[in-house]
């Protein structure tokens, strides 16, 4: 190695800005310029922020710039998702290697490790999901830099053995997420601990990087003193771990409001499913936006189930003689909700039901749609979005039940590792003493049709 390129090392290894500008040819904002300082500056760094501020590009950057200014460094990277450990993280280093051709004479890049050319088993960046205990043993070196991603929601066991790493003079620590939760280690960081840490905070609205249509979205849905503008928009830590769903307010204006105008002229049907016990069955009918629940039982068996959703079909097509369209029964596939879909099936062919689409439902599945998925835990979760959502745009009027009513509004939501929208279980809201949301969840599988609301502006 020349001169001038020893030269360009020494003066890179302090100067990761520079460096960026330089080498990878990007232009880091003032933030990221912040972050990539504190790194070469200070042992650990603790990043919290709303969503979309540019922090995936930052982790790449820090990485290339690690593996070409040491010699023989380690860099573990943990996120609690192989989603945004690799699709998004590593997916940023190999984009931002192109940005300069030069860089593929130096580093290999592999879809679980980036290392230099000749040394991949002592020069190198890895990834390991935060899936257990024993993700970030086993890293020695020199000169190592520990990358963080989604922090919030990684376990306090997987930080022990960074921090025995951390001792040794040239470690580092950089920690970025969305301040999803009141416990743990990020949150320490930022907190308690906060004298061993440089911390730095990102509010979207500061960063050019954030989409303003996705801001107008949150505080739409949300408002601007929610819990999900604090964590997903103005990057700070939630007042409280769980909050309300959908506001009593809201739900209760729309029972006078009457049948909605602007609603698709849809006919659909919504099955919740129970047997015994103090749970009800509910069917509720969603005709063109206007929610009702005709049938609630209590202690009732699974065929004679099937055979209230079929008198219920049969009545819709009496009571809507110009409507061609299929018509979509939603049912709770999970747990005993299955007997009744296979039953239903079978029904529909010996009676020859052929306007019925008969489309099971797991509440505990992952959203189906690619860009809802980034927002919403569950099918369940998403769901009750729609119905949310669709009584601030008045395009959902409901009976005036007071079971209904109060099932929906007093049923909590938190934000999972991820950042990720979550109802609170039916397990959780019976231990503070309610009912199970029988009726909320029928009404909400009433509004699970296939053709959704628009979310662009909100998923970015």
């Amino acid at each position: 190695m020349n001169s001038k390129a020893i030269q360009a090392i020494r003066y890179y290894t302090n100067h990761p800005v520079e460096f960026v500008e330089d080498i990878i040819r990007a232009k880091p904002d003032a933030k990221q310029r912040d972050i990539l300082n504190s790194v070469a500056k200070y042992p650990m760094t603790s990043v919290r922020s709303g969503h979309g501020v540019g922090k995936s590009a930052v982790e790449s950057w820090l990485i290339i710039w690690f593996l070409l200014t040491r010699p023989y460094p380690k860099i573990p990277c943990t996120a609690p998702t192989q989603h945004q450990l690799w699709d998004i993280l590593w997916a940023e280093v190999s984009k931002w290697m192109r940005h300069n051709p030069a860089l593929a004479k130096e580093l290999v890049w592999t879809k679980e490790k980036v290392y230099m050319k000749g040394c991949p088993e002592e020069w190198f960046a890895v990834g390991r999901t935060a899936s257990g205990p024993d993700a970030l043993q086993g890293f020695h070196a020199e000169h190592i830099l520990y990358i963080i991603d989604e922090a919030s929601g990684v376990k306090d066991e997987i930080f022990e053995p960074i921090l025995g790493s951390l001792s040794t003079e040239g470690a580092k620590l950089v920690m970025c997420g969305n301040p999803t939760r009141l416990t743990g280690f990020f949150y320490n960081s930022h907190h308690k601990n906060r004298e061993q840490f440089h911390t730095i905070h990102i509010d979207g609205r500061d960063s050019g990087r954030t989409d303003q249509r996705f801001i107008d979205s949150v505080i739409g849905m949300f408002g601007e003193d929610s819990d999900v503008f604090r964590v997903r928009v103005a990057g700070e830590f939630p007042l409280q771990e769980n909050d309300v769903f959908i506001p009593l307010s809201l739900a209760e204006a729309t029972t006078k409001s009457g049948a909605p105008a602007s609603a698709p002229k849809t006919l659909a049907i919504g099955v919740d499913v129970a047997r015994y016990g103090d749970d009800e069955t509910v069917i509720a009918v969603n005709q063109a936006g206007s929610i009702s629940l005709p049938i609630t039982r209590r202690g009732q068996n699974l065929m004679a189930t099937v055979a209230d959703i079929v008198t219920t079909y049969r009545k819709l097509l009496i009571q809507n003689p110009s409507y061609h369209g299929k018509v979509s029964v939603n049912i709770d596939d999970t747990g005993l909700g299955g007997g009744v879909t296979d039953r239903l099936g079978e029904v529909r062919i010996e009676q020859r039901l052929w306007n019925m689409e008969i489309r099971p439902v797991n509440f505990a599945a992952k959203v189906p749609d690619e860009k809802a998925a980034q927002w919403f835990a569950n099918i369940s979760t998403y769901m009750w979005y729609l119905v949310r959502e669709g009584l601030r745009r008045q395009e959902i009027c409901l009976e005036n039940d007071s079971p209904l009513l109060s099932q929906l509004s007093t049923r909590k939501y938190t934000m999972n590792s991820s950042g990720k929208i979550v109802l609170e279980s039916k397990d959780d809201m019976k231990k503070r003493g309610l009912s199970s949301p029988d009726r909320a969840d029928a009404a909400a599988l009433s509004c699970y049709l296939k053709k959704t609301f628009d979310i662009t502006g909100l998923i970015t």
